[in-house]
């Protein structure tokens, strides 16, 4: 089923680390000129343009893969959707950290988006994984902050994607759902992000609550 002008799409990032399964989810309104694609080019394309960032926040040795990107089609039951399974050769990640003492998987970099209004409320982010490097008595450190905000600068634009999507506009929102049926009841735009300077932790991945 195609993807049309002005959708609210979400794709989500799947990884493994071990045997731990991790997300992360974006929003998004569909913009541009070309929709004869499907939304399985569409989640290629979109993880053509960030993967380099992407790959570039988690380290190479920890054990982390990217393993599939999901794409669902918001207020549609009978929406589109597709999964891309990330080519073997992208699935690491490439951030050198200089430690192999890893940090507890529940501990991570807090981001937070900036909205314009309170139509909804900001969105939040986390990105695990930490080393012991990556932080000094609690602060982190520019090692692992730096390309977070490099990330959190691709995904906060809007993306112009390339083959095989090519011209498909992505403009990032943050959404208020329904609980009962999941179905977007507000949006507003991504106004940029603020990274939290200090670790912070991640309860649904605290043995009892996620795990």
């Amino acid at each position: 089923m195609a993807i049309t002008l002005g959708s609210k799409i979400n794709i989500s990032v799947f990884m493994n680390n071990f045997s731990d399964i991790m997300i992360n989810s974006w929003d998004y309104t569909v913009d541009g000129s070309a929709f004869l694609v499907t939304p399985v080019q569409i989640a290629e394309a979109w993880w053509n343009h960030v993967k380099t960032a992407y790959r570039g926040i988690f380290s190479s040795t920890y054990g982390a893969v990217f393993r599939s990107i999901k794409i669902t089609e918001l207020n549609n039951l009978a929406g589109a959707y597709a999964e891309y399974n990330v080519p073997l050769a992208e699935q690491a990640g490439t951030r050198s950290t200089g430690s192999t003492e890893a940090m507890p998987p529940f501990n991570a970099v807090g981001v937070r988006l900036t909205v314009g209004s309170r139509v909804t409320r900001p969105g939040q982010k986390r990105f695990g994984l930490l080393y012991e490097a990556d932080q000094n008595g609690g602060v982190l450190t520019s090692g692992v902050v730096t390309p977070v905000n490099t990330l959190m600068a691709v995904m906060t634009a809007s993306m112009i994607l390339g083959a095989p999507a090519a011209t498909i506009v992505l403009n990032p929102i943050v959404a208020r759902r329904d609980r009962a049926t999941g179905f977007v009841t507000a949006d507003q735009p991504v106004q940029g992000w603020l990274t939290n300077g200090r670790v912070t932790t991640q309860n649904t991945r605290k043995i009892g609550r996620g795990m």
